[in-house]
């Protein structure tokens, strides 16, 4: 008789391999190459520029996990997972699975050990930074692949959050460190009376630009590049702080929501989108037991950033910065909405 438990876990530890086997499965552009169509091996092969053999095993080992279905001896098809890892599906998570499995993600993180034992950065003995933002200035290539899979990300977890808050009230938002702006681009879209304002870094800001404007947006939201931890722009009702503040030490955040507080109207509302340490859900979206912020966390610890903080230690920097936690939007789901007011 098996040992459940043992099982389960010879699995947990093989995901690694699966991890990997999708992160090449969206490399190779495999899901494109099937469309909507089922297909042999060698055909795929013939598509992919893929080796019969190779392709074959790997198309089996996805057969488990949902990405691949053999609709019979030698025929496959896109499982409902697989569907998701196409470029053109509407929540695609392509870009994300070829970030997860780039080589610099996996030598970060095969020091976790001596960041446990240690409380050293990961990152620092494998790319030489104390932060992964420092070095990924520097690599153009690597920086585009990461900014891909966040859009990736915010399609599945802030998008759906973000889209669940009622905006009848909101003017204008400011999305501070809003990157490309697809969280920015998903409230304005679904509320044509809110004006926008992306603010990040000057050299961000210019990806963005022809993002929003790919949009629609171009004429209802400004852009502008400045230094957060210096000032953020005044004139508006709403600042949104999108998977910001785990990004940075105490400290920084506090600076960051100071400024915030510092040209906020006594109207005026702050809308912050994160993971919770300590909410107590155990199974995710999918269904199947996840927790979000947790996970995150162990991200957070290898790369040199600050962590996924509890409600607690949320309001905490909130009262420093001089705001208050007002309300908790979707406190069970992977991503939260807190939403502030001046204390």
């Amino acid at each position: 008789m098996h040992d459940p438990a043992a099982v389960r876990l010879v699995e947990i530890t093989l995901w690694f391999w699966i991890g990997q086997a999708v992160g090449a499965f969206a490399r190779l552009g495999i899901a494109d190459a099937f469309g909507d169509q089922h297909r042999t091996v060698d055909d795929l092969a013939a598509r992919t520029d893929c080796e019969p053999q190779g392709l074959l095993r790997l198309l089996r080992s996805l057969t488990g996990v949902g990405v691949i279905r053999e609709v019979s001896p030698g025929l496959f098809a896109l499982g409902e997972l697989g569907q998701h890892l196409r470029t053109d599906h509407p929540q695609s998570m392509r870009d994300l699975a070829v970030l997860q499995s780039e080589p610099w993600m996996w030598r970060v993180f095969e020091q976790l050990p001596h960041a446990v034992s240690t409380g050293a950065t990961p990152i620092k003995n494998v790319l030489g930074t104390d932060y992964y933002w420092n070095w990924l200035h520097q690599q153009p290539e690597e920086r585009r692949v990461f900014d891909a899979g966040m859009v990736s990300v915010a399609k599945a977890l802030q998008i759906p959050t973000a889209l669940s808050y009622d905006y009848r009230d909101v003017h204008r938002i400011v999305d501070v460190g809003g990157g490309l702006g697809q969280v920015l681009t998903a409230i304005l879209t679904a509320n044509p009376h809110i004006g926008g304002t992306l603010f990040d870094q000057p050299s961000t800001v210019a990806d963005a630009q022809r993002a929003l404007a790919d949009a629609g947006l171009a004429d209802r939201c400004s852009v502008e590049g400045g230094d957060m931890f210096q000032a953020v722009p005044d004139g508006s009702d709403t600042y949104l702080l999108s998977f910001v503040l785990m990004d940075w030490d105490d400290e920084h955040a506090v600076q960051l929501l100071s400024n915030v507080a510092a040209v906020l109207p006594a109207h005026g509302r702050v809308l912050v989108l994160d993971c919770l340490a300590d909410h107590d859900t155990d199974t995710g979206p999918s269904g199947h037991p996840f927790h979000m912020g947790r996970t995150v966390d162990l991200f957070q610890m290898c790369m040199g950033s600050a962590r996924v903080r509890t409600r607690a230690e949320f309001e905490d920097l909130y009262a420093r910065a001089g705001l208050r936690l007002q309300a908790l939007h979707l406190p069970q789901a992977p991503v939260t909405l807190m939403q502030l007011a001046p204390a």
